[in-house]
């Protein structure tokens, strides 16, 4: 109870005021702590706090001093000499003397505190005569309402204990831990007034009670205890001893069954708990006595083969339900559909240690579905695998969930869309490896707690490792224990501490590759395609020059197989045929190299260009505007160039037409300026001239 840090300041007296804690501080530097056990939040008082001194005497206090804290000090014994620098103890209120080694007090040792309201005098070595006195000394003062005699190592409760506190106005009693084995009806009766009466931790194992009207809280854990007390007069069954008990805590006994007829003599009982137990049975209408019931706490039960029948909890006032045993939940629940359907009221239920895994998804809904009012849901080691979308569905006025130390493995914000109030979230100790991304849906929370899980630190968790490390809204609890399990690299580090690059979590698609390496290649081929289909005639003339380098030799002499190789154009083939051949080989008898006649079936055209060329003693140039446009047609121009400049072959040109200028190409127009041609005309005179200029460029 004492405070393990120091508050240093020359200060007098400071007042508090209701829940606004002020000290008083000596010179002497004491600990400080101001208390509010059951005092009236209405009043303003002042409290020392002389804790963990050494000290064998209390100090001087000042006249307003209501409430004094001596405790782990040395003061074995208490008179009411001890007590002389407390000024005015008439305005002492509350006195803490726990854990000072006490071993004598005297009968008037308080007798000053005239008003004091509190007295814990827990953890000493007091004497049962001595105590026996101070119960006796209480009658004298209306105004104390609580007494702590907790933990008394020399006390041992016997008949007479009580024995002088007749007409005392304690209305609360503390006795835990004293090993107390027997408490007869004999020394209850001498607590009629009181309100609370705690025995925790004791070696009680049964007891009689007489008639208490006053008693409101009982509290009996960690005793002995086979049964739940009788409460009801030995006279007859339905006459109560403790009518307005309300509140009874039974928890870790050894208390084996309850029936409906365990609470018949506790109509006004609100809140009951028989936790850590042995039940193997809850059975239907064990709340049928209890129509004021609101809390009831049965859990840690570890008998064997445990169930809850179909209608054990049938009540239109419980608000909270808290059931835990060590069983698979298809045989504990006999009806899942009947266990919580008879609960409108309903707002907090909590299950521990219960086995959901037998029951499938359709069990496990219809198990909870009929609890739409539920505020607070916890399901702790359930082993619930399932999503709990699951059971969640209806459940709009949830605010807290707890799903600890269970199976999920991925949890998401369609998880939890029908829970618009859920501002709590605990899932520790699941399977959760990742998660989708629900960065929205995490901010929307005031407290979350994902620890204790096993994250696998890759870039799917990236968002949460980003949202875990510049969240400001959300309480993140045990943000310490969020650790990597995976992979090898980052096992065992903490989330917070994981970063990734952009790179390393956005790493290139193969479409982004392909893009980079195929783009760039794609651009050089469709560069290097248009350039070369521009120049594909400069090409090929090219690669004629280069293949007449190599595999022709010219050969001296006459020998040619054609007088005149003719280039043009398909569409001038009629000229050709109507024309030239009568005017030139059936009156002259010369032989012409015409493509369409003369051309060597299978091979390549410009092999054939080339070859006929190279075989013929003259080149005659058909020009047109389609001979203009004709890739064909300016390989055979390039070539004729090629050799009138490197053998000297004789080119003749004819114009049939007018050549458009956005027909010309360079090679062409420098032809056409550079060299003598015959321009073909439809005038009779004109041809006559036409065709003596080409007899005489032929040579007949």
């Amino acid at each position: 109870m004492c405070f393990k840090y120091k508050i240093s300041m020359d200060v007098n007296v400071i007042v508090i005021k209701c829940q606004i804690l002020v000290f008083i501080i000596f010179s002497q530097e004491p600990y400080v702590k101001a208390v509010r056990d059951n005092h009236d939040c209405h009043v303003s008082w002042t409290c020392v706090n002389w804790c963990d001194q050494n000290l064998s005497y209390i100090p001087k206090l000042p006249e307003n001093t209501e409430c004094l804290i001596f405790e782990y000090n040395m003061l074995p014994n208490v008179t009411q000499g001890t007590f002389s620098n407390v000024s005015k103890p008439e305005n002492m209120l509350q006195l803490y003397l726990w854990h000072n080694g006490i071993t004598f007090l005297s009968e008037d040792a308080f007798a000053g505190f005239a008003h004091l309201e509190y007295l814990d005098l827990s953890r000493n070595k007091v004497q049962n005569d001595d105590i026996m006195l101070l119960l006796g000394s209480t009658a004298s003062n209306s105004h104390l309402k609580t007494l702590k005699l907790n933990s008394m190592m020399n006390l041992l409760i016997q008949e007479d204990t009580f024995s002088l506190m007749n007409e005392t106005q304690l209305t609360a009693i503390h006795l835990r831990g004293n090993n107390i084995r027997n408490f007869s009806k004999s020394i209850l009766q001498r607590m009629l007034n009181i309100r609370t009466l705690v025995l925790d931790f004791n070696l009680i194992q049964d007891w009689e009670f007489p008639e208490m009207v006053n008693l409101y809280e009982l509290t009996m854990n960690s005793n002995r205890l086979y049964r739940v007390p009788n409460f009801c007069s030995t006279h007859t069954d339905s006459l109560p001893l403790v009518p307005n008990l309300g509140h009874l805590e039974l928890d870790f006994n050894r208390i084996s069954s309850i029936t409906n007829n365990t609470f018949q003599c506790l109509r006004n009982l609100t809140h009951f708990s028989i936790e850590g137990n042995f039940l193997s049975l809850i059975p239907n209408g064990v709340l049928s006595r209890t129509p004021n019931i609101i809390f009831f706490n049965a859990n840690q039960n570890n008998a064997h083969k445990a169930h809850i029948e179909p209608r054990a909890f049938v009540s239109q006032t419980l608000q909270t339900l808290d059931i835990g045993f060590d069983g698979a939940a298809h045989l504990i629940f006999i009806s899942v559909s009947e266990t919580f359907k008879h609960l409108p009221n309903l707002t907090t239920l909590e299950i521990d240690y219960i086995n959901m895994f037998s029951l499938s998804d359709t069990s496990l809904s219809k198990l909870l579905s009929p609890l739409t009012n539920l505020r607070y849901f916890k399901c702790y080691n359930c082993r619930i695998a399932h999503d709990p979308l699951i059971f969640l569905e209806n459940k709009h006025y949830l605010t807290k969930i707890n799903l600890e130390l269970n199976e999920i493995k991925t949890i998401s914000s369609d998880t939890f869309r029908n829970n618009p109030s859920l501002k709590q979230l605990y899932l520790s100790e699941n399977k959760i490896g990742h998660m989708k991304q629900s960065r929205e849906f995490l901010n929307s929370l005031e407290v979350v707690d994902l620890s204790r899980n096993p994250f696998e630190c890759d870039c799917e968790l990236q968002w949460l490792i980003s949202w875990f490390q510049s969240n400001h809204h959300t309480r993140i609890s045990n943000p310490n224990k969020y650790i990597c399990s995976s992979p090898s690299k980052l096992a065992g580090k903490r989330v917070a501490n994981i970063k990734f690059s952009y790179r390393q979590c956005h790493p290139f698609s193969t479409v982004e590759w392909f893009c980079m390496i195929g783009g760039p290649v794609i651009i050089v081929i469709v560069i290097t395609s248009v350039v070369i289909y521009r120049n594909r005639w400069n090409i090929k003339h090219y690669i004629y020059l280069m293949r007449k380098r190599r595999n022709y030799i010219q050969v001296e002499g006459d020998i040619y197989a054609y007088d005149a190789f003719v280039a043009y154009n398909q569409d001038d083939s009629l000229w050709i045929r109507e024309h030239l051949i009568p005017a030139l080989e059936e009156e002259h008898n010369l032989k012409l190299c015409i493509h369409e006649r003369d051309f060597q079936i299978g091979a390549f055209i410009n092999d054939n260009i080339v070859n006929c060329i190279g075989e013929s003693k003259k080149i005659i140039l058909v020009m047109s505007n389609a001979f203009a446009t004709s890739g064909w047609c300016m390989f055979e121009l390039k070539v004729a160039i090629s050799k009138h400049i490197e053998d000297g072959t004789k080119v003749i040109v004819i114009i049939l037409e007018k050549i458009q200028n956005r027909n010309m190409s360079k090679s062409l127009k420098v032809l056409i300026e550079t060299t003598t041609y015959i321009e073909w005309t439809e005038d009779h005179a004109g041809q006559d001239l036409f065709w003596i200029k080409l007899k005489d460029a032929v040579g007949i």
